[in-house]
């Protein structure tokens, strides 16, 4: 009941303060979270598809680094608190803040004070995947050890993903944190899902494959309206085109295949979409 209570305050609180906010329907609202801005390779971001091409859409810098937002998804239900994602943290040192030309200003912590909500708020922390800039912000730095951001929250993923994200089985073996790995899984609560699943009333996730193995999409479903927040399988509105793909992607025909699919299901459907790296 008092964890009830937390999150229906949470709720208001969120809903008073935050400007991309959404109610839809059953109870269920949904609040953009800003965990992080980075800069990213544009040829990475892109793969195969000539600068020409993808320079007019995304605007590098000198460096060849396109903007790119860590957005996460805070879910409020009427017994949970579900935050998708957790951002690229703020642990970077010198070298990792001049590589990806880290925002130090925008943090995770800062965009749930800013939306009224505490970490010991969340009841349910739900990974799309493992790699640094979508779960780095689930740890935070306490005189030198890592400890969980949100303590009290169950942490979700594909255990698939997990077991992958361990082992290093990646051509980006440095997009896994070995050691953000082996904190977490020795520091939280895990719920292991494997394939298509409900994770709350109202809240489901399904396995898209293409950026990993077992990648996976959340669809946020009210009375009135959906919400898909399709996570890295289309990161942003110009990876729509069906042959925009990221070279980071492990599986890159699956991606191809996988996101036209779900992008018409959205459009036939009208679906509401939330980008996890646009930077607009």
């Amino acid at each position: 009941a008092a964890r009830r209570r937390r999150v229906t305050d949470a709720a208001k609180a969120t809903s008073a303060a935050a400007a991309a906010s959404l109610d839809l329907g059953s109870g269920i609202q949904v609040t953009s979270i800003l965990g992080g801005h980075l800069r990213l390779d544009g040829g990475a971001m892109f793969g195969v598809v000539p600068r020409a091409l993808w320079e007019p859409a995304c605007g590098p810098d000198a460096r060849n680094r396109v903007a790119s937002a860590c957005r996460c998804l805070l879910i409020h239900t009427a017994d949970a608190l579900v935050l998708v994602d957790t951002g690229c943290g703020d642990r970077f040192d010198a070298k990792g803040r001049d590589i990806f030309a880290v925002d130090p200003t925008v943090t995770l912590a800062n965009s749930l004070a800013a939306a009224g909500v505490s970490p010991v708020d969340i009841t349910h922390v739900l990974f799309t995947h493992l790699h640094f800039d979508h779960c780095a912000g689930a740890l935070r730095d306490s005189d030198g050890d890592l400890v969980p951001a949100f303590p009290d929250a169950v942490h979700i993923v594909q255990l698939g993903e997990f077991d992958d994200a361990r082992a290093g089985r990646s051509i980006m073996r440095s997009s896994f944190l070995s050691a953000d790995l082996e904190a977490l899984a020795r520091s939280v609560n895990w719920e292991w899902t494997a394939g298509d699943v409900e994770i709350v009333p109202g809240v489901r996730v399904e396995v898209t494959g293409g950026h990993t193995e077992h990648h996976q999409s959340v669809v946020v479903r009210g009375d009135r309206d959906t919400l898909l927040f399709p996570g890295d399988l289309i990161p942003t509105r110009a990876h729509l085109r069906p042959y925009w793909i990221m070279a980071y992607d492990m599986f890159p025909y699956d991606t191809f295949l996988r996101k036209q699919e779900l992008a018409r299901r959205a459009c036939d459907n009208r679906w509401i979409v939330a980008w996890d790296h646009d930077p607009d």
